[in-house]
């Protein structure tokens, strides 16, 4: 498939805006991209026309609010995501901890919706965070069900041992692997006869020992089965 390089540049630009976590100037996103000024101005200046970036009050560009109405609008268009949206707020009323879906999309994991919990710590990531296939929790499930969605049918021996575990006892759990400090507890949303995408449960880690550690996984488990239901047409309990 040809690809448009301007349109290349244009993402690339929103990207960096998105990991600089801020707002950059035009010579601090055009050193970063080694891109020359007088295209990336350019570049700006057509996203600023449809609110993709926006500038502040000293000149400085950052992502703007039309970013938001785009995803929104892909976020509902999405059945897994919309299904899973209520069920993600009910366990994170339940628990208290901040729940997630996250699902391949276009090759890769990816963080579709959260939940944020009570809680005074709200754990990391944010939607739309790709999710490294190889040490975490969803990941796992993704190698033992559905290794083809997430371009990892050649995986090494452990990575698949661990994926197999992982899906015999319909969960898996990712201690600090990823995000240090942060567990991860995630179910499968088995349906249809295939993986849709896996519910995660993400709390610090000295939060989910014991007890607490168990209740997350039933929370976790649970949700995930109820997506799974909705998504087969059986409705909520």
């Amino acid at each position: 498939m040809e690809r448009s390089g301007t349109v290349d540049k244009a993402v690339r630009a929103l990207e960096a805006l998105g990991e600089g976590g801020g707002s950059a100037s035009l010579s601090e996103l055009a050193e970063r991209l080694r891109m020359p000024k007088a295209t990336l101005h350019r570049l700006l200046a057509s996203l600023a026309a449809h609110a993709l970036v926006e500038q502040d009050g000293e000149g400085r560009y950052r992502l703007g609010v039309g970013l938001i109405r785009l995803g929104l609008g892909a976020q509902g268009l999405d059945a897994v995501a919309r299904v899973a949206r209520p069920e993600l707020e009910r366990a994170a009323r339940a628990f208290g901890e901040t729940f997630f879906l996250v699902a391949a999309r276009a090759g890769r994991l990816v963080v579709l919706d959260k939940a944020e919990g009570t809680g005074l710590l709200r754990a990391a990531p944010t939607v739309g965070a790709e999710v490294p296939v190889d040490v975490t929790a969803s990941g796992r499930l993704y190698l033992a069900h559905a290794p083809e969605l997430v371009g990892a049918s050649g995986a090494d021996p452990a990575m698949l041992r661990a994926a197999r575990r992982a899906a015999k006892r319909g969960y898996d759990v990712n201690e600090g692997a990823w995000i240090d400090g942060l567990t991860v507890i995630a179910a499968p949303v088995l349906a249809r006869g295939g993986l849709h995408g896996c519910v995660a449960c993400a709390a610090a880690a000295q939060s989910l020992r014991g007890d607490r550690r168990d209740a997350a996984v039933n929370h976790t488990r649970d949700a995930a089965e109820r997506v799974a239901r909705a998504l087969q047409g059986e409705g909520r309990r």
